[in-house]
């Protein structure tokens, strides 16, 4: 019964730091390095994103999405400049499908940055949307407002499986990752 009650704690602990890397304090300009559990709104694990952060003198933040490494399982992350139709989305690519219940509670994608007034991406993306697979992705904010008050912000990101038929076969919605910019 002690071994139980030790490995019951044990895994309650992991599941709490796991979750609690959903928020990533950033300390600017110190460059961050650091990996994000994505997880879908059922709290079930997706894959793990490695995130690297640095801020310019001019206020732009640089975050770099990915590695030299590829994601587990065929997986890749999709992030999208603006919201987007999926239906639009299957239109522009052959190779993308989704899940009977991926497409019953997302018919619309989110923009990678959730609205915010002291942060806007810096410039759009390529097609709308980047896609991570293997390759690191950078993608730019512009900090519009800087205060002594740490700038909190929510990025919204998706997650693709390649299936026997599709390349990109759209299983989860992940829930917003909390970034917390503290400019010194």
């Amino acid at each position: 019964m002690k071994k139980i009650i030790i490995l019951f704690l044990l895994v309650c602990g992991s599941y709490s730091w796991a979750t609690a890397q959903q928020k990533i304090s950033l300390r600017a300009p110190k460059q961050f390095r650091t990996q994000v559990y994505l997880y879908d709104d059922n709290n079930n694990f997706l894959l793990t994103l490695p995130l690297t952060f640095s801020l310019t003198d001019k206020n732009i933040l640089v975050m770099m999405m990915g590695n030299d490494t590829a994601l587990l399982r065929n997986q890749s992350v999709w992030v999208f400049h603006s919201e987007m139709a999926f239906a639009d989305l299957m239109k522009n690519d052959n190779n993308i499908s989704a899940s009977k219940s991926f497409l019953k509670k997302n018919t619309e994608l989110n923009a990678l940055l959730l609205p915010h007034r002291k942060v806007s991406l810096f410039r759009t993306m390529d097609d709308g949307y980047e896609v991570v697979k293997k390759i690191a992705k950078p993608i730019l904010f512009e900090i519009n407002e800087t205060t002594s008050q740490p700038v909190i912000f929510y990025l919204q990101c998706y997650v693709a499986q390649k299936n026997s038929k599709y390349l990109y076969n759209f299983v989860a919605k992940c829930n917003p990752i909390e970034i917390e910019l503290i400019i010194k």
